[in-house]
């Protein structure tokens, strides 16, 4: 066979080059993230009474130093009590 001529099955790729019959112009490429399998589970009773005692501190924190900063505390930290339950 002579150089550069198209035996059977062969293919020619875009840039007109002579391509075997077993080469295939497609690559595929799996990817694994280690993160993709996902366990959820519930809050820890550690995890719950340590954002219920940031609330209360920054209750706290809010009577003695009251303002607006303070207000926004006191609110970030008793929505975020109350979505870990």
């Amino acid at each position: 066979m002579m150089a550069g001529a198209i035996d059977g099955d062969d293919k020619e790729d875009r840039a007109g080059r002579i391509l075997p019959a077993w080469m295939d112009t497609s690559t595929r490429v799996n990817v694994a993230f280690p993160f993709s399998q996902f366990k959820m589970q519930e809050a820890s009773e550690h995890l719950r009474s340590l954002t219920k005692l940031v609330a209360e501190l920054a209750d706290l924190a809010a009577d003695a130093m009251p303002g607006p900063q303070a207000e926004s505390v006191r609110r970030r930290a008793r929505e975020l009590a109350d979505q870990i339950g």
